[in-house]
């Protein structure tokens, strides 16, 4: 579908969902990452509560780190999945390891860029007493800098190039992008975040297994329409 010269695939979003379902192991690194960030998380408090607290933003650093390197590998899960039908967990962590440096660079530079944005909007809305400038400008980061993880996983471009190469993927095709970012943001603080505060009070102890479960289940779809996305605008055909 072209919509003003612009490529629009809205069926790619239904067309997860069974991919999604014959490669379960997409959401396995963010799993495995959700459930070592609430490793973290517990140990937090008695590491740094006699300190003050002083090393919680480390440890907030820490685990969105191992969140952002195991996205990559469900990206680099779900482009093989699409590619071939069924993809392969052991070739995914080969493929990331390979290519470890070149992510690891790319997540931190996503979350400085990310932290930025928002704190350039904090300022201006406080200026200019205009609320909602932080969010507007995080998710207008995210909109320019989504495909960075994918470039650097999947696409092979060296960290150095990741950011551009994905901003010039956004102005290519800015809606596309945007219909994207809205679906991946939707789905992620809903099915990974909201749900799960909102079972809360039926779960009891069983909350901390549903919010790690859901955020893996979010991110697993969220690595698939991305990836897909991204290598339909890199030209890269499945077969």
């Amino acid at each position: 579908m072209r919509l003003g010269g612009q490529r629009l695939d809205l069926m790619l979003y239904v067309q997860a969902l069974p991919v999604y379902f014959r490669n379960l192991g997409v959401m396995l690194a963010p799993l495995v990452a959700a459930g070592i960030g609430l490793g973290l998380e517990y140990l937090e408090g008695p590491l740094f509560n006699p300190i003050g607290g002083a090393g919680d933003p480390l440890i907030g650093f820490v685990i969105r780190i191992v969140e952002g390197f195991a996205f990559a590998i469900a990206v680099i899960f779900a482009d093989d999945a699409w590619r071939h039908g069924r993809a392969n967990i052991r070739a995914a962590w080969d493929q990331a390891r390979r290519r470890a440096g070149d992510i690891l660079i790319t997540v931190i530079g996503f979350y400085f860029l990310l932290y930025v944005a928002q704190l350039i909007g904090g300022i201006l809305g406080s200026i200019l007493h205009i609320p909602y400038i932080a969010l507007a400008l995080g998710a207008l980061a995210v909109w320019a800098f989504i495909y960075a993880i994918p470039a650097a996983a999947i696409g092979g471009v060296p960290a150095g190039g990741t950011f551009s190469t994905s901003l010039q993927a956004a102005k290519r095709q800015p809606l596309a992008t945007a219909i994207l970012v809205i679906v991946c943001l939707v789905v992620y603080y809903y099915v990974g975040l909201t749900v799960p505060t909102m079972l809360n009070p039926y779960l009891g102890a069983g909350y901390d297994v549903a919010r790690i479960l859901l955020a893996a289940i979010a991110l697993g779809y969220v690595a698939l329409v991305i990836a897909r996305q991204y290598a339909d605008f890199a030209f890269r055909p499945y077969w």
